[in-house]
């Protein structure tokens, strides 16, 4: 009986960790392609900390791919797969200076920013994309938030 016990006990600590960890993951992916010898990382990166500071929430979390190094570049593959944007990992990975908005359900690219647009439109394209309060007079325009071309090619495509 006290293996039983001990059996179920287990069964359920599992179950409820799997369901809080399932209801933690937030709805929006911010993912950040850098490296260090990146010109323009600086300045998009300072503009991206102000615009999380204004996003603030569960719904969104902030992620990192850093190609600086082969170890970086290995973390940040592992990184793409627990999250499960491998398709744009792969699409993007090695080019920098620029934050991908990723939505975790449908795993769609919603649109990207860099340097060229300010912490305000940055945020705003990202609490827009979380379902989140935003700016209506910011367009959000997918034009304005248009990804970078495609940097690698699937050989089999």
């Amino acid at each position: 009986m006290k293996k039983l016990t001990a059996i179920l006990s287990t069964a359920l600590l599992g179950l409820i960790a799997v369901t809080a960890s399932a209801t933690e993951r937030p709805d929006i992916y911010v993912v950040k392609f850098r490296a260090d010898d990146c010109a323009t990382c600086g300045l998009m990166e300072t503009q991206l900390d102000t615009a999380m500071k204004m996003v603030s929430g569960s719904k969104v979390e902030l992620v990192t791919i850093d190609t600086t190094n082969l170890l970086q570049w290995e973390k940040s593959a592992h990184t793409a797969f627990d999250r499960d944007f491998v398709p744009q990992f792969n699409k993007w990975v090695g080019l920098t200076g620029f934050v991908a908005v990723i939505d975790r359900r449908s795993r769609r690219t919603i649109g990207c920013v860099s340097d060229k647009q300010n912490a305000y439109k940055m945020a705003n394209l990202i609490k827009s994309a979380a379902g989140l309060p935003h700016d209506q007079a910011i367009s959000n325009r997918t034009t304005q938030f248009k990804c970078p071309a495609t940097l690698n090619v699937d050989p089999g495509k």
